[in-house]
């Protein structure tokens, strides 16, 4: 935060501002487990917010459905077991890095007729807290806040009996930074967003003499929209993802079954910042080098229906780390399902991602 301080001492609250994003983004955002592009912000769109995906190295393309598919891939609510379903997730955030920094996510779905038709609605709030500057010498010289949330409708159908495709619509607002201090404090507000999700979904029963099996397949063009203008002329992507995953479901016997899952994700963004690109030209050059590609995969073990284990692993391209292992667990009660997750790190460099548990609680009905 030496830029920082620097401007503060001089009092040019314009370049503060200015300055207290970027360097919010160059020392918050990799911290965040997502490859995020120089011309991409804001990286709430990118995050995992719930326990069971999270526990499993966040995959989530072709994973069963449940309450929190919006996030993934909406097209999958038509396949869920339950009609109705809402749920509420919580994640400490970043404790290793600054204090106060939550985030918090609801998600809910209703299917209708016969369950070939689906709506669900998603809100996602992040709180990065408050990060307190100090000078050369160590003297207090404020502190920063900001604080961004989305909110998501999305509506999926079947296409036929083993396919579905869904949309998402997405408005989320441009991280606000608030800064106080002797020199006096301001607002940083950048334009809001708006942006879009299409997803298709496959699943389909594996014939077996002895035991039940199914292999799903999962795509998701996500955070496709407008651009966010922070300062002046210069004018950044939402985090544009390509994201393909598959599933294959096998029961190991009348008591309990196991999934398999693997999602590659591909950066729809630039690597570099370039003036007056359109979305197409920027999903064009972001494959000029094969890069930004992030694999994940994970497992879930069921015993009852009712008891889950999961275990994963996300990683991505080794120039730029963000390399952990995750864990999970899952209840189910009644029509209430309890979720936790749990994830630690193996990036090289000691990482505040570590040490970071996630919980939802869902509930489900017909």
């Amino acid at each position: 935060m030496n830029i920082a301080v620097a401007y503060w001492s001089i009092g040019v609250n314009k370049i503060l501002y200015t300055t207290l994003f970027t360097m919010l983004y160059l020392s918050v955002v990799p911290c965040f487990a997502q490859d995020v592009n120089n011309s991409s912000v804001l990286f709430i769109l990118n995050i995992a917010p719930e326990a069971r995906s999270s526990g499993m190295g966040d995959v989530g393309a072709a994973t069963s459905p449940d309450v929190n598919s919006q996030r993934w891939n909406a097209a999958k609510y038509v396949f869920a077991e339950q009609s109705h379903g809402i749920s509420l997730s919580y994640t400490p955030w970043l404790r290793g890095l600054t204090k106060g920094m939550n985030m918090g996510f609801i998600s809910g779905y209703m299917c209708f007729d016969n369950n070939n038709n689906a709506v669900g609605i998603s809100a996602l709030y992040l709180s990065t807290g408050g990060i307190d500057l100090y000078d050369q010498s160590g003297s207090y010289m404020g502190a920063i806040t900001s604080g961004e949330y989305a909110m998501d409708v999305s509506y999926s159908r079947r296409l036929g009996k083993y396919l579905s495709g869904g949309i998402t619509l997405r408005y989320a607002n441009g991280l606000k930074v608030e800064s106080t201090g002797s020199s006096g404090g301001g607002v940083l507000r950048p334009s809001p967003a708006f942006a879009g999700d299409v997803a298709f979904f496959y699943t389909k029963p594996i014939e077996s003499v002895d035991r039940e099996m199914s292999l799903s397949f999962g795509t998701c063009l996500s955070n496709l929209g407008t651009k966010v203008k922070l300062s002046g002329d210069r004018e950044f992507f939402l985090p544009m993802n390509w994201r393909l995953g598959t599933t294959w479901d096998i029961s190991l016997n009348t008591k309990s079954a196991l999934s398999a899952s693997f999602d590659i994700n591909k950066s729809l963004v630039p690597q570099l910042y370039e003036k007056n690109l359109t979305m197409f030209e920027a999903i064009s050059k972001s494959f000029d080098k094969a890069r930004d590609f992030v694999w994940s995969a994970g497992m879930e073990y069921s015993f009852m229906r009712s008891t889950m284990l999961r275990a994963g692993y996300h990683n991505s391209r080794s120039s730029k780390g963000y390399r952990y292992f995750t864990l999970g667990a899952g209840l189910m009660y009644q029509s209430f399902r309890f979720d936790g997750s749990y994830l630690i790190s193996t990036y090289s460099i000691d990482s505040s991602l570590s040490n970071t548990f996630r919980f939802s609680i869902s509930y489900f009905w017909k």
